[in-house]
């Protein structure tokens, strides 16, 4: 689906795409080799001459179906595209290009570059979606609407409440984004079994110079068996996308053309069925819960390569070569229609009202009767005249008439919120707070 011209608009994002892309890729590989011999030649461990041809490299357009023949005829990761940079040397440069080093020098650094672009969009896209949900959230402070519970209508709430909840979730994950960086956005130097032993004494001050070309923090210690970076990270992916459906999720519940209190913005052109013109399905609601499903589980996979034997296992983290795009991709695919979907989303006040129904002081009701009966009495006596009255279909004034204070009478037509009004208000002052000291970018 990532890679389908048909579909990919509903797994992917041009950006995604263009990150892991094979040329994306190929350039990220090279540029790290680059960082690498300008380190080597700054530590005075190869020729300046030699780190000055190598990145040189960065202008030549690298044949890609060579390096893809001599990965295969190779067996080995990065040795085809080596060959083939060397073929682009003079003999004596040639010698220095990836010196000393090993495929997760190289690849490793190239995953956090990854990693850092795709939190970087991540961070835009939930920063903007917290706006436009913080602005929902007062907007609609005080605009009632039944809160359900086991998918039934219960006591109200106000739909602000609701966005309100969304809000405070998505700041949290802001934050954790912001907490992450110093952890996910650390380089990699370790050579053979992670003590880049070939490099001797000059080796730390390589690690230093080396993090600090590819403007990534440098580890106390190589990581080439440490996963739990990319494994936090892609959690955190999982999380947001997971965030995300529970908003379209509701959406996908609240347009069912029964309850009509939410919908999709639809374009003209948009198509709900070829069969029944009448409909109009939430296709972004329930295209979100599927990618957030599936990054759901490709967290999982990308756990299990935490699970390393000694200093390298290629059956561990080579897997995450397939899961970590994946995973970003579904993960920047929900955040982007999620965007789109709250920043377009109808809200329909009058169904929200209307959905309240004649029951929703019940809590209320309960509340007012425990002073005089007792929690315990009060509830089996409403719980059985709300029975009588739907067995009976009566009103429930009717049932309860005799059973009811003048107070109690006046309850049973009371909208109470409790401190929702106040929770909104605490949600949306302490977001704005945070943004002051925060912008539209990650990094």
């Amino acid at each position: 689906m990532i890679n389908s011209r048909i579909f990919a608009h509903q797994w992917t994002t041009s950006e995604s795409r263009e990150i892991f892309s094979e040329s994306a890729r190929v350039a990220r590989w090279l540029d790290v080799i680059i960082r690498l011999a300008q380190a080597q030649a700054e530590c005075g461990i190869i020729p300046a001459g030699a780190a000055n041809e190598i990145a040189k490299l960065s202008e030549v357009d690298l044949p890609i179906d060579e390096i893809a023949l001599r990965t295969r005829q190779t067996s080995h990761s990065t040795l085809g595209m080596i060959q083939v940079l060397r073929e682009l040397l003079s003999e004596q440069s040639a010698e220095y290009v990836y010196f000393g080093t090993t495929v997760q020098d190289i690849t490793d650094n190239s995953q956090i570059l990854e990693l850092r672009e795709v939190g970087m969009l991540l961070w835009r896209d939930l920063w903007l979606i917290e706006n436009d949900l913080l602005e929902m959230s007062a907007k609609h402070r005080t605009t009632y609407m039944a809160g359900r519970t086991h998918g039934q209508p219960g006591s109200p709430i106000t739909f602000g409440f609701k966005a309100a909840t969304w809000d405070d979730e998505i700041g949290r994950h802001l934050q954790r984004l912001r907490e992450g960086c110093g952890r996910f956005i650390v380089g990699q130097f370790g050579g053979a079994v992670g003590t880049a032993g070939f490099f001797a004494d000059r080796a730390a001050d390589l690690k230093t110079a080396f993090c600090r070309k590819l403007n990534l923090a440098e580890p106390g210690i190589s990581w080439l068996s440490a996963r739990d970076r990319q494994a936090e990270f892609g959690h955190l992916l999982a999380m947001c996308s997971l965030s995300l459906a529970r908003i379209a999720n509701e959406v996908y519940n609240l347009q069912r053309r029964e309850i009509g209190e939410l919908a999709e913005r639809a374009q003209a052109t948009t198509v709900g069925s070829i069969t029944m013109p009448h409909k109009r399905n939430p296709e972004s609601s329930e295209q979100i819960v599927a990618l957030a499903r599936l990054a759901s589980a490709q967290a999982a996979v990308l756990t299990e390569t935490m699970l390393h034997e000694h200093e390298r296992d290629g059956r561990s983290w080579k897997a995450e070569w397939a899961v970590f795009p994946e995973i970003c991709h579904y993960t920047l695919a929900a955040s982007g229609m999620a965007r789109e979907l709250i920043s377009g989303l109808e809200i329909n006040a009058e169904a929200m009202t209307r959905n309240l129904g004649g029951n929703a002081s019940s809590e209320y009701l309960l509340s007012l009767m425990t002073t005089r009966l007792g929690k315990h009495n009060a509830q089996a006596l409403l719980q059985d005249a709300y029975r009588r009255s739907k067995q009976e279909q009566r009103p429930i004034e009717s049932v309860l008439e005799g059973e009811l204070t003048e107070q109690e009478l006046d309850g049973l037509s009371k909208i109470e919120i409790g401190a929702a009004e106040n929770m909104i208000d605490r949600v949306v002052e302490t977001a704005r707070q945070r943004r002051t000291t925060e912008t539209e970018n990650w990094l």
